[in-house]
């Protein structure tokens, strides 16, 4: 259902933020229409994958990915997004690329946690350098700001439910890494509420 449920959010009509601005306290606030990209089913191979690579742990995944083999997630613009989750065939270079960079935040594999070095990286918040991992069945959150090995939810379905239920919140609460544009100066906006026409009916 969980998988429904988040496809039906991605196109819930008129959809958009309320924002307010980053800085001192203001009582100014705009609304940020926000659109999403989602891919194609995923290929009977990709499916394969990502059997292969989860396992046990699959179902949940597959139920969302057999409809959409990614996501580019609560977009204003191209600089302007909040989360992405990558396409099957990006999960494993993805996971490399970050065990590789590892020493550039001043960490070595041996002391990174057992989602890091065993899981797979499968999103982030976009431009924030961070990224989700699938370990175990549960979805982790690497943050090279600090962080811990709590899980973000017990299972796919659950980290798919935290979205949907407050969009914002579940944005800021990784560290508010989405800022949106007026378009007019150079403020940046951080979403307060998610709105749209079936949440406001």
């Amino acid at each position: 259902m969980s998988a429904m449920r988040f496809v039906a959010h991605l196109n819930e009509q008129d959809s958009r933020f309320l924002c307010y601005p980053a800085g001192p306290d203001s009582a100014d606030r705009i609304e940020v229409p926000i659109e999403h990209a989602a891919g194609s089913p995923a290929a009977p191979e990709h499916l394969a994958k990502l059997r292969r690579l989860l396992g046990t742990h699959a179902a949940q995944v597959e139920d969302l990915y057999s409809k959409h083999d990614g996501f580019e997630l609560y977009v204003q613009s191209p600089d302007h997004a909040g989360l992405v989750l990558f396409p099957i065939s990006e999960w494993e270079p993805a996971t490399q690329r970050f065990r590789e960079e590892l020493g550039e935040w001043g960490r070595t594999l041996d002391e990174a946690f057992d989602f890091e070095q065993h899981g797979l990286a499968f999103g982030e918040p976009a431009f924030s350098g961070n990224l989700f991992f699938l370990y175990d069945g549960a979805v982790y959150y690497s943050d090279h700001d600090g962080g811990d090995d709590t899980p973000l939810a017990s299972t796919f379905s659950g980290f798919l439910d935290r979205i949907v239920d407050d969009p914002a919140k579940f944005l800021y609460d990784l560290g508010c890494y989405a800022r949106y544009s007026d378009e007019r100066t150079d403020t940046q906006w951080i979403p307060e509420r998610y709105l749209s026409r079936q949440r406001n009916a």
